[in-house]
């Protein structure tokens, strides 16, 4: 498996980055517009984090966006660290980069907000995939209404989501 995940750093990276996340905005919701999907961009550029995952050839596969603490609380909650979205390419669904990628986001997460003990997931609530896979890894915490409709938003301590992750090395 030849994919590097990690965080934007760079301008060239924000752009390849936002690229793909705007190519895939439909993935998210179907009703997703350009500037929502831009004014979404700037929000995580500039209060969030974006990480994502590239083939050697620079080929973004995937892309997810977090918040260390959550937008609700004006990001307070430093204990916490919300997955807000995550968006992989279609030929790479369903196999073991998801497990990766998660598995190094988390990493990410816990080594550079060592406080954070919670992590967040949200979905939209009408997305059951994305539903189902989060709830192998957290529990719902709650729902609330987002712009798009109800999001479920799951919820799990950091160190017993990467027990889970970890058990899935034995498959």
């Amino acid at each position: 498996m030849n994919v590097t995940f990690k965080p934007c750093a760079s301008e060239d990276e924000y752009a390849k980055v936002s690229l793909f996340l705007l190519n895939r905005k439909f993935d998210l919701h179907p009703a997703f517009s350009t500037l929502q999907m831009v004014e979404l961009l700037y929000a995580y550029i500039t209060q969030g984090t974006i990480y994502y995952g590239s083939m050697p050839d620079g080929t973004i596969i995937a892309a997810a966006a977090y918040y260390h603490g959550t937008p609700e609380r004006d990001f307070e909650d430093k204990d916490v660290a919300l997955i807000d979205i995550t968006v992989m390419d279609r030929a790479y669904r369903g196999t073991r980069y998801f497990l990766k990628g998660f598995e190094a986001l988390v990493g990410y997460i816990e080594r550079t907000h060592p406080e954070v003990r919670r992590l967040k997931l949200a979905a939209l609530s009408e997305n059951k995939y994305l539903c189902r896979l989060y709830s192998k890894f957290a529990v719902i915490s709650t729902k609330r209404e987002g712009e798009k409709g109800e999001e479920t938003v799951f919820s799990e301590e950091i160190s017993l989501i990467r027990y889970s992750l970890r058990r899935f090395h034995r498959l």
